[in-house]
């Protein structure tokens, strides 16, 4: 293999695949990226066995081939160099010489052959969605899905076509619960059953989205969801699991409904947990007469409140959160105002945009 493409170019391609690389995993050959070199193009593929993708770059090819290199390694050094080229070529089965300008680097290798196979696009229907559209409906959930291996159901985007072309998505980790559903000009057909796309997928696929202002594909491979893009496919392998039925923990009745500035109890929750016991990050939520209280307490630090203005008439109410649940479900948000449903002090509280109810969100209370 011999090569030559613009630095630039070569940077942003292996940028774009450092979160997707395996560091510490008991493949080594996972830890490198894959280039595959011919016909005027370079190829650059990734993969940790569960999240893949393969990018097309034009370069100036003398003779086709394939290697592989430590992908960390290799963008540092592109990284750092100051030419608008760099040359690439095998130097011995070992061995890959990378130059440009002054500088010369001969970087060990190892056989494309050891590398894994990535899913394709062959045969696979596809469907059209914008990147904006993606990348509000993952803003809107991914916050929510669960960090505890242990409950690998929950550790993913929950993906499900729903009646009049409609799709929503849906995370919770067993404390809190968001959801999003929005109308496509097209139905998903393979959908209809629901998939759960894993965390590090679903981040990936947001980030592909930032690089895209128009419209990318997706579609169902076998057990992988693939996201298409002129020049790049992006694969997911999808949990074998079976999600939990949600709608059953979604409170269908409030006694409680306030409307309240979404920035203004951002900021005050945000300053009241600044004296929030660390490990339970815990606040007070009191209404009474025209006011919603924000309290929070610590025997360590002291106390601290702040008073909202509210239309509420009703008894005291008073119930608790976790701050830092407070504050992901605001900040996914983009409402100027925020409507809170309560019911009981232990029920669900539910959060929507004012102007949007296919948005919500849910988060258990704390007992204080």
């Amino acid at each position: 293999m011999k090569l030559s493409i613009g630095r630039d170019v070569l940077l942003r391609g292996l940028g774009r695949i450092q979160a997707i690389v395996e560091r510490r995993g008991t493949l080594p050959i996972l830890a490198n990226v894959k280039m595959d070199a011919s016909d005027g193009k370079v190829v650059l593929s990734a993969t940790d066995l569960e999240v893949g993708i393969t990018a097309t770059h034009e370069a100036e090819v003398e003779t086709p081939g394939a290697v592989t290199l430590g992908a960390k390694k290799l963008f540092e050094i592109v990284r750092e160099l100051d030419g608008s080229e760099v040359a690439l070529h095998i130097d011995d089965a070992a061995r890959v010489s990378v130059q440009s300008g002054a500088a010369h680097f001969s970087l060990l290798s190892i056989s494309p052959q050891e590398y894994p196979s990535l899913p394709g696009d062959a045969g696979v229907g596809f469907v059209g969605l914008e990147s904006a559209l993606l990348a509000e409906m993952i803003d809107r959930t991914l916050y929510a899905t669960s960090t505890d291996e242990t409950r690998y159901n929950l550790n993913g985007v929950f993906m499900q076509a729903e009646a009049d072309q409609r799709v929503c998505f849906v995370a919770t980790d067993g404390h809190r619960l968001a959801k999003v559903s929005k109308s496509l000009p097209e139905p998903v057909e393979f959908l209809e059953g629901g998939i759960i796309v894993p965390r590090k997928g679903v981040a990936e696929i947001r980030k592909l989205c930032d690089e895209h202002d128009g419209p990318l594909e997706i579609g169902l491979g076998d057990g992988f969801l693939l996201l298409r893009s002129p020049g790049l496919l992006l694969s997911s392998r999808l949990v074998d699991g079976e999600f939990p039925n949600y709608r059953q923990i979604m409170p269908d009745d409030h006694s409680i409904r306030l409307v309240v500035p979404r920035e203004h109890l951002t900021h005050a929750v945000r300053r009241i947990a600044l004296v929030a016991p660390e490990r339970s990050r815990g606040f007070r939520f009191v209404l009474a007469d025209g006011q919603l209280e924000i309290q929070a307490s610590n025997p360590d630090l002291g106390e601290a409140r702040e008073t909202l203005s509210v239309d509420y008439s009703g008894e005291r109410f008073e119930t608790g959160f976790n701050a830092r649940y407070a504050l992901d479900l605001l900040g996914a948000m983009s409402a100027k105002e925020v409507v809170v449903e309560l019911k009981t002090e232990l029920a669900p509280a539910q959060f929507r945009p004012a102007d949007d109810p296919d948005e919500v969100a849910i988060i258990m209370p704390m007992r204080m």
